[in-house]
Protein backbone atom coordinates (compact mmCIF):
# COMPACT_ATOMS: atom_id res chain seq x y z
CA UNK A 1 0.00 0.00 0.00
CA UNK A 2 1.64 3.10 -1.14
CA UNK A 3 -0.07 7.42 -0.48
CA UNK A 4 0.72 10.31 -1.55
CA UNK A 5 -1.30 13.57 -1.91
CA UNK A 6 -3.65 15.02 -4.84
CA UNK A 7 -4.42 18.67 -4.70
CA UNK A 8 -7.67 20.07 -6.18
CA UNK A 9 -6.31 23.24 -4.96
CA UNK A 10 -3.87 25.17 -2.99
CA UNK A 11 -6.08 25.00 0.03
CA UNK A 12 -7.40 21.40 -0.55
CA UNK A 13 -6.12 17.77 -1.17
CA UNK A 14 -6.61 14.24 -1.22
CA UNK A 15 -4.63 11.47 0.05
CA UNK A 16 -4.65 9.17 -2.30
CA UNK A 17 -4.40 5.35 -0.67
CA UNK A 18 -3.96 2.55 -2.74
CA UNK A 19 -5.30 -0.95 -1.58
CA UNK A 20 -4.71 -3.64 -4.27
CA UNK A 21 -7.17 -2.25 -7.04
CA UNK A 22 -9.08 0.40 -5.43
CA UNK A 23 -8.11 3.96 -4.59
CA UNK A 24 -9.33 5.72 -1.66
CA UNK A 25 -9.46 9.23 -1.72
CA UNK A 26 -8.84 11.22 2.00
CA UNK A 27 -9.85 14.62 2.50
CA UNK A 28 -7.72 16.98 4.43
CA UNK A 29 -9.42 18.22 7.62
CA UNK A 30 -10.22 21.67 5.82
CA UNK A 31 -12.13 19.96 2.89
CA UNK A 32 -13.57 17.54 4.66
CA UNK A 33 -15.42 20.14 6.93
CA UNK A 34 -16.27 21.21 3.59
CA UNK A 35 -17.36 18.18 2.86
CA UNK A 36 -19.61 17.86 6.29
CA UNK A 37 -20.92 20.91 5.60
CA UNK A 38 -22.39 20.30 2.27
CA UNK A 39 -23.36 16.59 2.88
CA UNK A 40 -25.46 18.10 5.61
CA UNK A 41 -27.68 20.07 2.80
CA UNK A 42 -27.83 17.03 0.78
CA UNK A 43 -29.37 14.77 3.78
CA UNK A 44 -31.88 17.67 4.34
CA UNK A 45 -33.33 18.09 0.75
CA UNK A 46 -32.38 13.48 -0.09
CA UNK A 47 -33.02 12.32 3.00
CA UNK A 48 -31.90 8.35 3.00
CA UNK A 49 -30.96 6.22 5.83
CA UNK A 50 -30.51 2.26 5.14
CA UNK A 51 -30.94 0.38 7.91
CA UNK A 52 -29.29 -3.27 7.64
CA UNK A 53 -31.30 -4.74 10.48
CA UNK A 54 -34.79 -3.52 8.84
CA UNK A 55 -33.28 -4.26 5.54
CA UNK A 56 -31.95 -7.68 6.37
CA UNK A 57 -35.41 -8.22 7.70
CA UNK A 58 -37.18 -8.10 4.51
CA UNK A 59 -35.19 -10.71 3.20
CA UNK A 60 -35.15 -13.46 5.83
CA UNK A 61 -36.82 -16.75 5.93
CA UNK A 62 -37.10 -16.50 1.89
CA UNK A 63 -35.82 -19.91 -0.26
CA UNK A 64 -33.82 -17.72 -2.55
CA UNK A 65 -31.49 -14.56 -2.31
CA UNK A 66 -30.11 -12.97 -5.64
CA UNK A 67 -27.15 -10.59 -4.40
CA UNK A 68 -26.06 -8.11 -7.41
CA UNK A 69 -23.43 -5.80 -7.46
CA UNK A 70 -23.06 -2.72 -9.74
CA UNK A 71 -19.40 -1.91 -11.38
CA UNK A 72 -17.39 0.85 -10.51
CA UNK A 73 -20.90 2.11 -8.84
CA UNK A 74 -19.24 6.06 -8.04
CA UNK A 75 -17.38 6.13 -11.22
CA UNK A 76 -20.52 5.13 -13.36
CA UNK A 77 -22.88 7.85 -11.68
CA UNK A 78 -22.92 10.04 -15.12
CA UNK A 79 -21.78 13.79 -14.51
CA UNK A 80 -24.91 15.28 -14.92
CA UNK A 81 -27.07 13.39 -12.77
CA UNK A 82 -23.92 15.19 -10.15
CA UNK A 83 -24.54 18.07 -11.56
CA UNK A 84 -28.12 18.19 -11.08
CA UNK A 85 -28.20 17.33 -7.82
CA UNK A 86 -25.31 20.20 -6.42
CA UNK A 87 -26.93 22.68 -7.96
CA UNK A 88 -30.26 21.50 -6.86
CA UNK A 89 -28.82 21.63 -3.07
CA UNK A 90 -27.08 24.67 -4.00
CA UNK A 91 -30.22 26.25 -4.88
CA UNK A 92 -31.93 25.09 -1.39
CA UNK A 93 -28.95 27.01 0.96
CA UNK A 94 -29.09 30.04 -1.47
CA UNK A 95 -25.41 29.42 -2.83
CA UNK A 96 -26.25 28.29 -6.59
CA UNK A 97 -23.76 31.33 -7.67
CA UNK A 98 -21.11 28.94 -5.79
CA UNK A 99 -22.60 25.37 -7.35
CA UNK A 100 -19.48 25.14 -9.59
CA UNK A 101 -17.14 25.91 -6.68
CA UNK A 102 -19.29 22.91 -4.55
CA UNK A 103 -18.98 20.72 -7.52
CA UNK A 104 -15.12 20.93 -7.56
CA UNK A 105 -15.60 20.17 -3.77
CA UNK A 106 -17.18 17.08 -4.21
CA UNK A 107 -16.03 15.35 -7.54
CA UNK A 108 -12.73 14.52 -8.94
CA UNK A 109 -12.56 14.96 -12.94
CA UNK A 110 -16.76 14.78 -12.89
CA UNK A 111 -16.62 11.46 -10.82
CA UNK A 112 -17.85 11.18 -7.44
CA UNK A 113 -14.23 10.25 -5.10
CA UNK A 114 -14.35 7.07 -3.00
CA UNK A 115 -13.13 8.12 0.42
CA UNK A 116 -15.10 11.63 0.40
CA UNK A 117 -18.31 11.82 2.90
CA UNK A 118 -20.59 13.22 0.28
CA UNK A 119 -20.38 10.36 -2.43
CA UNK A 120 -22.29 8.10 -1.30
CA UNK A 121 -25.48 10.75 -0.48
CA UNK A 122 -24.93 12.19 -3.86
CA UNK A 123 -24.80 8.71 -5.84
CA UNK A 124 -28.31 7.91 -3.53
CA UNK A 125 -29.49 11.12 -4.71
CA UNK A 126 -28.77 10.34 -8.35
CA UNK A 127 -29.56 6.69 -7.93
CA UNK A 128 -33.40 7.47 -6.33
CA UNK A 129 -35.21 7.30 -10.06
CA UNK A 130 -33.53 4.13 -11.41
CA UNK A 131 -34.21 2.44 -7.26
CA UNK A 132 -38.16 3.20 -7.92
CA UNK A 133 -37.94 1.64 -11.27
CA UNK A 134 -36.25 -1.42 -9.96
CA UNK A 135 -38.57 -1.77 -6.90
CA UNK A 136 -41.42 -1.49 -9.44
CA UNK A 137 -40.12 -4.40 -11.35
CA UNK A 138 -39.83 -6.43 -8.47
CA UNK A 139 -43.08 -5.59 -7.34
CA UNK A 140 -44.84 -6.90 -10.12
CA UNK A 141 -43.02 -10.26 -9.75
CA UNK A 142 -43.54 -10.22 -5.68
CA UNK A 143 -39.74 -10.26 -5.32
CA UNK A 144 -38.51 -8.06 -2.54
CA UNK A 145 -35.70 -5.64 -2.99
CA UNK A 146 -33.34 -3.71 -0.82
CA UNK A 147 -30.41 -1.91 -1.87
CA UNK A 148 -26.62 -0.89 -0.05
CA UNK A 149 -24.63 1.68 -1.80
CA UNK A 150 -23.98 -0.92 -4.79
CA UNK A 151 -25.12 -3.95 -3.52
CA UNK A 152 -28.24 -4.96 -4.97
CA UNK A 153 -30.49 -7.86 -2.77
CA UNK A 154 -33.75 -9.75 -3.81
CA UNK A 155 -35.41 -12.57 -2.81
CA UNK A 156 -38.39 -15.08 -3.80
CA UNK A 157 -39.64 -18.42 -3.04
CA UNK A 158 -38.91 -19.02 -6.77
CA UNK A 159 -35.40 -19.14 -8.07
CA UNK A 160 -37.21 -18.75 -11.80
CA UNK A 161 -39.04 -15.70 -10.79
CA UNK A 162 -35.73 -14.26 -9.77
CA UNK A 163 -33.93 -15.17 -13.01
CA UNK A 164 -36.19 -13.30 -14.63
CA UNK A 165 -36.18 -10.55 -12.42
CA UNK A 166 -32.36 -10.56 -12.71
CA UNK A 167 -32.35 -10.32 -16.77
CA UNK A 168 -34.84 -6.75 -16.41
CA UNK A 169 -32.63 -5.20 -13.30
CA UNK A 170 -29.72 -5.86 -16.29
CA UNK A 171 -31.41 -4.53 -18.86
CA UNK A 172 -32.47 -1.28 -16.98
CA UNK A 173 -29.41 -0.78 -15.23
CA UNK A 174 -27.72 -0.71 -18.90
CA UNK A 175 -29.79 1.58 -20.23
CA UNK A 176 -28.60 4.50 -17.70
CA UNK A 177 -25.30 3.11 -17.85
CA UNK A 178 -24.54 1.18 -15.14
CA UNK A 179 -23.25 -2.94 -15.53
CA UNK A 180 -23.36 -5.71 -12.97
CA UNK A 181 -20.48 -7.22 -11.60
CA UNK A 182 -20.99 -11.11 -12.75
CA UNK A 183 -18.51 -11.89 -10.90
CA UNK A 184 -20.28 -10.99 -7.53
CA UNK A 185 -23.38 -12.17 -8.54
CA UNK A 186 -24.55 -14.92 -6.97
CA UNK A 187 -27.68 -17.10 -6.04
CA UNK A 188 -27.80 -18.76 -2.23
CA UNK A 189 -30.70 -21.29 -1.17
CA UNK A 190 -32.25 -21.46 2.18
CA UNK A 191 -30.04 -24.65 2.80
CA UNK A 192 -26.85 -22.85 2.43
CA UNK A 193 -25.75 -19.77 5.05
CA UNK A 194 -27.96 -16.93 3.59
CA UNK A 195 -26.13 -13.60 4.44
CA UNK A 196 -27.33 -10.02 3.78
CA UNK A 197 -25.00 -6.96 4.37
CA UNK A 198 -23.00 -9.09 6.93
CA UNK A 199 -26.33 -10.49 8.97
CA UNK A 200 -27.42 -14.32 8.79
CA UNK A 201 -30.72 -14.21 7.45
CA UNK A 202 -31.71 -17.80 7.49
CA UNK A 203 -35.00 -19.82 9.14
CA UNK A 204 -36.87 -16.10 9.67
CA UNK A 205 -33.87 -15.63 12.12
CA UNK A 206 -31.30 -12.24 11.74
CA UNK A 207 -28.28 -12.67 13.68
CA UNK A 208 -24.52 -12.14 13.30
CA UNK A 209 -22.23 -14.78 11.71
CA UNK A 210 -20.43 -17.33 14.34
CA UNK A 211 -16.86 -16.03 12.66
CA UNK A 212 -17.60 -12.59 13.39
CA UNK A 213 -19.13 -13.17 16.96
CA UNK A 214 -15.73 -15.12 17.70
CA UNK A 215 -13.89 -12.15 16.30
CA UNK A 216 -15.90 -9.89 18.82
CA UNK A 217 -15.17 -12.18 22.35
CA UNK A 218 -11.32 -12.29 21.20
CA UNK A 219 -11.16 -8.71 21.25
CA UNK A 220 -13.38 -8.49 24.29
CA UNK A 221 -10.88 -11.00 26.22
CA UNK A 222 -7.80 -8.69 24.37
CA UNK A 223 -9.08 -5.43 26.12
CA UNK A 224 -9.75 -7.22 29.74
CA UNK A 225 -5.69 -8.13 29.32
CA UNK A 226 -4.96 -5.03 28.06
CA UNK A 227 -6.26 -3.16 30.81
CA UNK A 228 -4.98 -5.76 33.28
CA UNK A 229 -1.35 -5.50 31.93
CA UNK A 230 -1.82 -1.58 31.38
CA UNK A 231 1.23 -1.10 33.75
CA UNK A 232 4.00 -3.13 31.71
CA UNK A 233 5.04 -3.32 28.14
CA UNK A 234 2.34 -5.48 26.39
CA UNK A 235 4.03 -7.77 23.95
CA UNK A 236 1.61 -10.47 23.85
CA UNK A 237 -1.23 -8.48 22.25
CA UNK A 238 -2.25 -5.64 20.37
CA UNK A 239 -2.05 -2.14 22.12
CA UNK A 240 -5.50 -0.47 22.70
CA UNK A 241 -5.01 2.71 21.14
CA UNK A 242 -7.97 5.04 21.02
CA UNK A 243 -8.93 4.74 17.48
CA UNK A 244 -8.73 0.92 18.40
CA UNK A 245 -11.40 1.66 21.65
CA UNK A 246 -13.60 4.31 19.66
CA UNK A 247 -13.83 1.32 16.77
CA UNK A 248 -14.64 -1.36 19.58
CA UNK A 249 -16.98 0.74 21.06
CA UNK A 250 -18.70 1.16 17.37
CA UNK A 251 -19.38 -2.73 17.08
CA UNK A 252 -21.13 -2.93 20.46
CA UNK A 253 -23.48 -0.40 19.39
CA UNK A 254 -23.71 -2.28 15.89
CA UNK A 255 -24.45 -5.63 17.85
CA UNK A 256 -27.14 -4.18 20.33
CA UNK A 257 -29.02 -3.07 17.62
CA UNK A 258 -28.85 -6.09 15.30
CA UNK A 259 -28.30 -9.12 17.75
CA UNK A 260 -29.65 -7.95 21.00
CA UNK A 261 -29.62 -11.65 22.23
CA UNK A 262 -25.77 -11.38 21.36
CA UNK A 263 -25.07 -8.69 23.05
CA UNK A 264 -26.49 -10.03 26.29
CA UNK A 265 -24.45 -13.03 26.05
CA UNK A 266 -21.45 -10.41 25.23
CA UNK A 267 -21.91 -8.62 28.72
CA UNK A 268 -21.95 -11.39 30.62
CA UNK A 269 -18.47 -12.75 29.53
CA UNK A 270 -17.50 -9.33 29.79
CA UNK A 271 -18.48 -9.54 33.52
CA UNK A 272 -16.67 -13.02 34.07
CA UNK A 273 -13.64 -11.25 32.02
CA UNK A 274 -14.15 -8.17 35.03
CA UNK A 275 -14.40 -10.53 38.02
CA UNK A 276 -11.02 -12.87 36.77
CA UNK A 277 -9.01 -9.98 35.75
CA UNK A 278 -10.35 -7.29 38.02
CA UNK A 279 -10.63 -4.95 35.82
CA UNK A 280 -13.46 -2.33 34.65
CA UNK A 281 -14.90 -3.32 31.11
CA UNK A 282 -16.52 0.37 29.55
CA UNK A 283 -18.32 -0.81 26.77
CA UNK A 284 -21.11 -1.60 28.21
CA UNK A 285 -22.49 1.24 30.12
CA UNK A 286 -20.03 1.59 33.13
CA UNK A 287 -17.53 4.65 34.24
CA UNK A 288 -14.79 4.11 31.85
CA UNK A 289 -11.36 2.67 33.00
CA UNK A 290 -8.73 5.44 33.13
CA UNK A 291 -5.50 5.15 31.33
CA UNK A 292 -2.38 7.13 31.69
CA UNK A 293 -0.19 6.20 28.37
CA UNK A 294 -3.95 6.54 26.82
CA UNK A 295 -5.45 9.54 28.42
CA UNK A 296 -8.75 7.74 28.60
Amino acid sequence: MTSNKFYISDEYYYTIKRIKNRIIYIPCDELKAKQRFFLNAIKWLYPYKADTLNSAKIHSGKKWILKMDIKSFYDSVPSYEIQRVVSKVCRRINQYNNSLSYLSLVTINGKLPTGAPTSSHIANACFNKIDKEIMSVSSAFGVDYTRYVDDLTFSSYCKETLEIVKKKVTALLEFYGYKINKKKTKYISDNKQQNVLGLVINNYRVRLPKDFKRKIRAMLHSYAIYIYNSSIKDTKHLAWDIKRIRQFEGYISYINHVDSKFYVQLKRYAKKLEQKYWVIIPFFGKKKYINQETDL
